[in-house]
């Protein structure tokens, strides 16, 4: 029979020799780790911090999967050195009220201030007066706050005592709410007149409202009659240019001995369109495949492999829409980008129906986020969201 230590020491002898032969993939999918792994965003960041120092508070806009959580990380790393502002972050995706929030933003704080430092110690103080139930993730060790909050009036005070901490430290902070446009369907109606009405007296806390959906967040900073109008700098987040890109890929293959053409990156730049993600996923997965010498028939074999491996996703999803909504996004695909998908021309060139069945089932892709709406010189457009559903679509 092995005893515990027998175990622990075969356990660690396994991670050794597999940690000898072990290369971290550069080109991460999800995260921050340091600013070595991150591309480019260096008139953002700027642009972030000298708001942050400045006392101003930015909205920031693109659409998911840009590359919006890494530049709020990166900002917050390039603060705590600086300056040492620390950043606390919050994802409001999942949140489905005033509640939720509050729990979130307790759970937050406590993860940007561990409880056995000053700043942790204090907050623990403040958190026991709020009827807490704290959890900690097995794996990971992080904690998770829920509080019991059963009316209304709870839930403010809860908020208004979580913001008052916040602004009493004695250094400045930086909050970072995350899809910030989830607040709009809360069920209280008055959770965004709550929040400016809290938010606009604090000196020493900064905040960036970040999120995808433009039509929400514009209307939200921007409509005279709601109650964050004007309260914000504007920041939008598009495709790094493609030079940065080409240089950052080139730079991380190199640095493990590899090479990649020129060609080859060129195919990945415009097959992934530069946004974010996608381009990531694509250097990751042609990373993993441990060639050394990286071709442009490698890199088309590559993305093709990479396609079938999604098509029981991508079936799935034809399962889930109507027969208009799948044909439009087929032709939305196609096209790459639509600006007017009622058009005679639009309509005579796909098998979609009528302007007003395209309409209709426009409605429904864009509810469902299967494609999104952006503006460039030309126009407004319509794209499909999935970088990677488009072009396995474009092969029908």
């Amino acid at each position: 029979m092995y005893n515990t230590k027998h175990i622990i020491q075969s356990v660690l002898y396994i991670l050794y020799i597999c940690g000898m032969n072990y290369i971290p993939n550069p080109f991460l999918l999800s995260g921050y780790i340091d600013p070595a792994s991150f591309c480019d965003r260096e008139e953002e960041t700027k642009r972030l911090v000298t708001h942050v120092l400045n006392g101003v508070n930015t909205c920031l806009i693109s659409v998911r999967r840009m590359g919006k959580t890494g530049l709020i990380y990166h900002t917050f790393h390039t603060l705590q050195q600086k300056k040492k502002i620390p950043g606390i972050y919050l994802d409001l995706y999942a949140t489905q009220n005033l509640k939720d929030l509050n729990s979130l933003l307790a759970t937050s704080v406590l993860k940007a201030f561990p409880e056995h430092q000053g700043v942790g110690k204090k907050f623990m103080t403040l958190l026991k007066s709020l009827r807490p139930v704290v959890s900690y993730d097995p794996l990971s060790g992080d904690p998770e706050v829920r509080l019991d909050l059963s009316s209304p009036k709870q839930q403010d005070a809860s908020l208004t005592s979580l913001f008052t901490f916040l602004e009493k430290q004695n250094t400045p902070l930086l909050v970072a709410f995350d899809e910030f446009q989830q607040i709009d369907s809360y069920p209280e109606k008055n959770t965004e007149a709550l929040l400016r009405s809290l938010i606009q007296p604090l000196k020493n806390v900064r905040f960036i409202f970040s999120g995808s959906s433009r039509h929400l967040l514009t209307d939200m900073f921007a409509n005279h009659k709601r109650p964050f109008f004007s309260s914000t700098a504007m920041l939008s987040l598009g495709p790094i240019a493609q030079a940065k890109y080409a240089a950052f890929i080139a730079d991380k293959f190199q640095i493990h001995k590899r090479k990649i053409s020129p060609e080859a990156i060129q195919f990945i730049t415009d097959w992934s369109r530069l946004h974010t993600y996608y381009t990531q996923a694509v250097c990751n997965h042609i990373f993993a495949t441990g060639i050394r010498n990286i071709t442009l028939p490698v890199v088309q074999h590559e993305c093709a492999r990479l396609l079938k491996e999604q098509e029981p996703v991508f079936y799935q999803y034809r399962n889930l829409l109507t027969r208009i909504q799948w044909d439009l996004l087929m032709a939305i695909a196609k096209e790459d980008k639509v600006y007017q998908p009622s058009s005679k021309n639009f309509l005579a060139s796909h098998p979609v129906g009528t302007a007003s069945n395209v309409q209709r089932a426009l409605e429904a892709l864009l509810s469902k986020e299967m494609v999104f709406s952006e503006r460039d010189d030309k126009g407004n457009y319509y794209r499909v969201y999935d970088c990677f559903l488009a072009r396995w679509l474009e092969q029908f």
